[in-house]
Formats: C-alpha cells, sequence, structure tokens
C-alpha cells in the first residue's frame, strides 16, 4: 500500500502555547472552577449581602465557565473550526465576565470590610468574650464566601486567559 497520495488532512485544534500546557487538564480544572462558582451561590443567596441579587452574579459566571470548559474538552476530542470558534468566544465572553466579577467581588470586599470594622469592635474582641454578636458574624461569613469566590475568579480568568490566546491563535493560523 502506498501512501504518496494521501495528504494528511489538518484537524484545526488549539495551539499548544507551552510545552507544559495540556488543553484538557486546564479545561477540567476550569469546570471545576465554574462548579464551585456555581456551589457557593447557593449559600450566598441566604445572607445579607451589600448589594442585591449578588448571588446571581458567581451562578451566571459559574455557568459561563462551565460552558468554556466544556466547549475545550469538546473541541480536544472532535477538533473542527466551527467548535473551535465557539471554544473561543466561550472563552473570550467569560473572561469578559470573569473581569467584572472580579471588579464587583473587589467592592463588595471593600464593603463588607467596612461593614466588619465599622462601628463595633473587631470581630477578635468578641470571640475573647466568647459573644459575637450575630450581624458580625454574618458579615464575616459573606466576607470569607466573598473572598473564595474572589480566588476561584482569579485562577480563571488565568486559564480563560490561556485558553483565549490559544484558540484565536489557532484560529488564526488556519
Amino acid at each position: 500500500m502506498s501512501s504518496e497520495g494521501v495528504v494528511a488532512a489538518v484537524e484545526p485544534g488549539l495551539r499548544r502555547l507551552f510545552a507544559w500546557f495540556d488543553h484538557e487538564a486546564a479545561a477540567v480544572t476550569t469546570i471545576l472552577l465554574g462548579l464551585f462558582q456555581l456551589l457557593l451561590a447557593v449559600p450566598l443567596a441566604y445572607t445579607d449581602a451589600s448589594l442585591p441579587k449578588f448571588y446571581i452574579l458567581p451562578l451566571v459566571l459559574g455557568l459561563l465557565i462551565v460552558t468554556g470548559g466544556i466547549f475545550t474538552i469538546a473541541n480536544e476530542r472532535n477538533s473542527s473550526r466551527l467548535l473551535l470558534r465557539g471554544c473561543a468566544c466561550s472563552h473570550t465572553v467569560s473572561l469578559l465576565g470573569a473581569l467584572l466579577a472580579f471588579c464587583l467581588y473587589c467592592y463588595n470586599l471593600s464593603a463588607l470590610s467596612n461593614e466588619l470594622c465599622g462601628d463595633h469592635a473587631p470581630i477578635h474582641d468578641f470571640t475573647m468574650t466568647g459573644i459575637c454578636p450575630p450581624r458580625a458574624r454574618l458579615a464575616a461569613y459573606c466576607w470569607s464566601l466573598t473572598l473564595l469566590l474572589l480566588l476561584y475568579d482569579i485562577g480563571a480568568m488565568v486559564l480563560h486567559c490561556l485558553l483565549t490566546v490559544s484558540a484565536l491563535k489557532a484560529l488564526k493560523t488556519d
């Protein structure tokens, strides 16, 4: 059997940016970060946040992040130009959403810090006596949830930035 007349068709796929960068591992990590955002939206819905309807942000952002990861895995398994375009679009939208969420999380952390250190003594003074008002406990709980969301958002932004550059580079070369 001669393979002289057979030309290998190059399928469009994500371009490897670095030798150590694995797209499937990044996609799975992105999906997990999105699921963490979705899970943390549930307790945030029952807290008295400084922003009304603040719990919707991690809910929507988690869905966007998970969608971007799913597109990346689908593109790695069955590469096509349409999947590559969907991957680039979903990562770009997710990156913009993560940047918006970063700003809102920072604002919410600032507002909650002002509430924690506002008109009452710091929370460590209350824990020494064993008496901590429920409002201060709730503010500390909201602050810790928002900090976790911010950390997961930063990780998702880094991964989405790398995956967006990879997808756009692949679209440009194809």
